[in-house]
C-alpha cells in the first residue's frame, strides 16, 4: 500500500507575497542602473594616484595592506585623522580594482567605479537589513517583507546621483558606501539584542579605529534601541568598546592640530558656519536637489537615457508592483520606529557634514544637493524616514503610486549622472588623466608609446603646475614634491607592477 502525501496548502496571500529574493535583488539592480553612467567617468581627486599606488603596493606586497596602515598611524594622527581600518578598506578596494583592471585589460577607472556601484548595492541592502531589524517582531526574515521594506531599494537607490565631483557616487564610493553599510549592519545587530559581551565590546573598538562615519554607529544604535524598545545593555557595551579608543585619540588629534596645518577634511569648524550649513546638508540627499548639483556644470538631461532607465527600473519594479497589495503593512509602532531611527541617521550625517570646512564652503557658494562623505548616511536616514512616513499613511494604492514615482525619479537620477559624466570628462585635466589611465591599461612598449606617455605627463604637469602640494601628500609619498611627481611616481608603480617597465623612460 502506497501512502500519498499531499502538499500542505499555502495561502494565496503567502504565494503572492513579496519575497526577500526580490528585495535584495532590487537592492543591487537599482544602484547599478542609477550609477551606471558614472562607470566611465575619469579618475578624480586622489583617485588619480591612490588606485595605482595602493593597487601596485598590495599586489606586490600584500602584507603592507596591514603593516603600512599600522606603521603610519602616528603620522596620520599628526595630520588630524585616525582611520587605520578605514585605510585598509580603501586600499583593499583600490587593490581589487587594480587587479581586475589588469585581468580584464580595461582602464582602472572602469573597475573602480564598478566596485563603487556594487558597494552602493551593499549599502542599500544594509538599509533594508536595518529596517527589518527595527520592525520584525520575530526572527529577522521569518515573515515576507513588509510593503514598506519592499520599497526601500527604490527609495534609497534614487538618491545615488553623481551630485558633484566630491559625491561618494564619484569619489571614494567603495570606502564610504561600505563604511556606512558597516554602521547600519552594526546598528541592526544591536537592535536584535546580541548576548555576547566580548563581541559587542570588540565591535565598538573596531568602529573607533575605522573612520569618522563609523564613529556615528554608537549614537545611532542608542537611538534605534530606544525607538524599538529593545534591551539597552548591548548599546551600552558598544559604547564601552568605542570610547576608550575614540576619546584618547581625539585628544591626541586636538593637541597635534590646535595650531593648524592638519588635513582639511578632518578640520572641524563650529559656530555660525556650521549652523548655516545645516539646512544644506539636511536636504542634500533629496534627488531633485541632487539633479541640480549634477547639472550645475552645464549638463543636460538626455531623454534617451531617461527612457532606457525607466525600462530597466520598470522591469525591476514590475513584479513588486503586482505583489505589493499582498505584502503586510507595518503597524503604527513599527512605522514610528523607522521614522525616529531614520531621523536620527539623517541628523547625525548632517552634523558630520555641517562641521566640516568643505561642505561649509559648498553651502556658502549656494551649491544645494551636492554630495559629500556624509551622503551615504543622510541617504539612509532619508530613505528610512520617508519609508516610515509612508507606512503611517499609505495603503496599497498609494504604495503602488509611490513605486511608479520612484521608477521615474530613479530614471531622472540616472540621466543626471550621465549629464555630469559627460560634462566632467570634457575638462583638459580630465582628458589627460583619462588618457594616462588608458595608457596604463594598454601599455605600448615601443619608443612611440613611451614618447606618448612622457608627453601626457608633461601635459599633466602643465595643467597642474599651480596646484598646491601639502606636507601631508609629501608624508604619504616622501619621494614626491608636486602633483606631477605624484602622478609620475604612482603611474610608474602601476606599470612596473603590470609590465616591469616605468610609465615614462625618457622624461627629464
Amino acid at each position: 500500500m502506497t501512502a500519498v502525501l499531499e502538499r500542505p496548502a499555502v495561502p494565496v496571500a503567502t504565494r503572492r507575497a513579496v519575497t526577500w529574493r526580490q528585495v535584495f535583488r532590487n537592492s543591487v539592480v537599482v544602484p547599478l542602473v542609477v550609477t551606471a553612467p558614472v562607470i566611465g567617468v575619469g579618475l578624480i581627486g586622489d583617485h588619480r594616484y591612490n588606485v595605482f599606488w595602493h593597487g601596485a603596493t598590495v599586489q606586490s606586497r600584500p602584507w603592507e595592506l596591514v603593516t603600512e596602515n599600522l606603521r603610519t598611524v602616528p603620522m596620520y594622527i599628526s595630520f588630524g585623522n585616525f582611520r587605520p581600518l578605514g585605510r585598509m578598506l580603501e586600499w583593499a578596494v583600490d587593490a581589487l580594482a587594480f587587479s581586475l583592471a589588469e585581468v580584464l585589460h580595461v582602464p582602472v577607472t572602469v573597475t573602480l567605479h564598478l566596485l563603487s556601484a556594487l558597494a552602493a548595492g551593499v549599502l542599500v541592502a544594509a538599509i533594508v537589513l536595518l529596517a527589518q531589524a527595527l520592525t520584525a517582531k520575530g526572527p529577522l526574515f521569518a515573515e515576507p517583507p513588509s510593503r514598506t521594506v519592499a520599497l526601500l531599494p527604490f527609495l534609497a537607490g534614487t538618491g545615488l546621483t553623481a551630485a558633484g565631483a566630491v559625491s561618494t557616487t564619484v569619489l571614494f564610493g567603495g570606502l564610504y558606501f561600505l563604511s556606512t553599510a558597516l554602521v547600519l549592519a552594526v546598528v541592526a545587530w544591536i537592535c536584535r539584542e546580541p548576548r555576547s559581551v566580548t563581541l559587542v565590546v570588540a565591535a565598538g573598538a573596531v568602529l573607533a579605529v575605522t573612520n569618522e562615519m563609523a564613529a556615528l554607529a554608537p549614537p545611532l544604535a542608542t537611538v534605534a534601541v530606544l525607538a524599538r524598545g529593545a534591551r539597552r545593555r548591548p548599546a551600552v557595551l558598544l559604547w564601552l568598546g568605542f570610547l576608550p579608543i575614540f576619546l584618547p585619540v581625539r585628544v591626541l588629534i586636538w593637541a597635534a592640530c590646535r595650531g593648524g596645518g592638519c588635513y582639511r577634511n578632518s578640520e572641524l569648524v563650529l559656530g555660525r558656519p556650521a549652523i548655516e550649513t545645516v539646512p544644506n546638508r539636511l536636504t542634500a540627499w533629496l534627488p531633485p536637489l541632487q539633479w541640480y548639483s549634477a547639472l550645475h556644470g552645464g549638463g543636460r538631461l538626455n531623454l534617451l537615457v531617461v527612457g532606457v532607465a525607466v525600462v530597466l527600473l520598470g522591469v525591476a519594479a514590475v513584479g513588486l508592483f503586482a505583489r505589493l497589495p499582498a505584502a503586510p503593512r507595518l503597524d503604527r509602532r513599527q512605522a514610528v520606529t523607522l521614522v525616529v531611527t531614520g531621523a536620527a541617521a539623517l541628523l547625525l550625517g548632517t552634523a558630520l557634514g555641517s562641521v566640516n570646512v568643505q561642505p561649509q564652503e559648498m553651502a556658502a557658494s549656494g551649491s544645494w544637493g551636492a554630495g559629500w562623505r556624509d551622503s551615504p548616511l543622510t541617504l539612509a536616514g532619508g530613505a528610512l524616514l520617508t519609508a516610515g512616513l509612508l507606512a503611517l499613511v499609505a495603503g496599497a494604492v498609494v504604495s503602488r503610486a509611490a513605486l511608479a514615482v520612484l521608477v521615474v525619479t530613479g530614471a531622472v537620477s540616472t540621466a543626471a549622472s550621465h549629464a555630469f559624466t559627460l560634462n566632467e570628462d570634457q575638462g583638459p585635466t580630465a582628458v589627460v588623466t583619462a588618457e594616462i589611465s588608458d595608457e596604463v591599461a594598454h601599455f605600448d612598449k615601443s619608443p612611440a608609446g613611451d614618447a606618448r606617455r612622457c608627453d601626457l605627463l608633461a601635459q599633466f604637469g602643465a595643467l597642474t603646475r599651480h596646484s598646491g602640494y601639502s606636507h601631508i601628500a609629501v608624508g604619504e609619498l616622501p619621494q614626491t614634491h608636486s602633483t606631477l611627481d605624484r602622478m609620475r611616481v604612482t603611474a610608474d608603480m602601476a606599470t612596473q607592477e603590470m609590465y616591469g617597465r616605468p610609465f615614462c623612460r625618457t622624461a627629464g
